[in-house]
């Protein structure tokens, strides 16, 4: 019988789910293509009112929406841009024993806003660059992730976690490298240039390798 890994009575894709939940609340920047006179009554609160290609902030959730609909463009939030994730990346290979800070969800974002076809403008160029930066930084990471589980379990002692993303820590706290082994094969797989519902097919993805070994246990 297959064992699952649980953390404060919850199992990895149970903290993974909360993870991507609280990743939809997220603001991000819109330029929207409509105006509205009042602002928008939605179930989870009112946004705008928004003025047609002018920039607004809105939860992520609601931009994916508004996405889908065509009804707004979704600006690429600022450390999602070539330059910053080079500077991210480099920051990370310069500091081997601590983790440079990121945003909390940006593997959760990132993963929703590079799986969209408008969100790059059509450059397909710059978008696999941004891929090929993102695996990098998150590999780099990982690698830490692994080093800090081969420590702990040598010389079980105090580890400095601060600036682990909310997937990092999910990873850390259970003993599993499911969901960031996840987010690397869709990138070198370059499976984003085919999916389009963004942090939907990240979760599923997750959800079906599951019950395969993932590499954490090679740790043990």
């Amino acid at each position: 019988m297959e064992s699952v890994l649980h953390c404060n009575t919850k199992d990895t894709l149970k903290l993974l789910g909360d993870d991507k939940w609280e990743a939809l609340g997220d603001e991000v920047i819109i330029i929207p293509k409509f105006t509205t006179e009042q602002p928008v009554d939605c179930i989870r609160g009112k946004f705008g009112p928004f003025r047609a290609h002018s920039a607004a902030k809105v939860p992520l959730w609601a931009a994916l929406q508004m996405e889908h609909l065509q009804q707004c463009t979704i600006e690429l939030p600022y450390w999602l841009r070539e330059e910053e994730l080079k500077k991210m990346r480099d920051d990370e290979k310069a500091n081997p024993n601590i983790f440079v800070k990121v945003p909390r969800h940006y593997t959760e974002i990132a993963f929703a806003l590079l799986g969209l076809p408008r969100v790059f403008g059509g450059d397909e160029k710059q978008r696999s660059r941004t891929v090929l930066l993102l695996r990098e930084l998150i590999e780099l990471r990982r690698d830490k992730i692994v080093e800090g589980l081969k420590s702990f379990d040598s010389s079980p002692t105090e580890l400095n976690v601060s600036h682990m993303s909310a997937a990092e820590l999910t990873s850390f706290r259970t003993r599993s490298l499911h969901a960031l082994d996840s987010f690397v094969n869709l990138l070198q797989n370059k499976r984003l240039e085919k999916e389009s519902d963004g942090i939907q097919e990240v979760q599923e993805d997750t959800v079906s390798q599951a019950r395969p070994e993932d590499s954490s246990s090679r740790l043990l």
